[in-house]
């Protein structure tokens, strides 16, 4: 399953289905980006790699049976 992940100014991680678009000309609070779809937020710690300046990034989400 493939979705998206972005990180706001404040350091919030969310998680999207459909890639989300930074807005333009608006106060950022954890409203940054906008999508077609839902998505979640998820720990801030998790993905440091991901930054506001190079989000939103394509993940793909496979579950392992262990």
């Amino acid at each position: 399953m493939k979705l998206w992940i972005a990180r706001d100014k404040d350091g919030e991680l969310g998680l999207y289905k459909t890639k989300p678009w930074k807005r333009v000309n608006t106060i950022y609070h954890n409203d940054e980006f906008d999508c077609d779809d839902s998505f979640m937020n998820i720990d801030s710690d998790l993905f440091p790699e991901i930054t506001f300046e190079n989000s939103p990034q394509e993940i793909e989400l496979k579950l392992v049976k262990i």
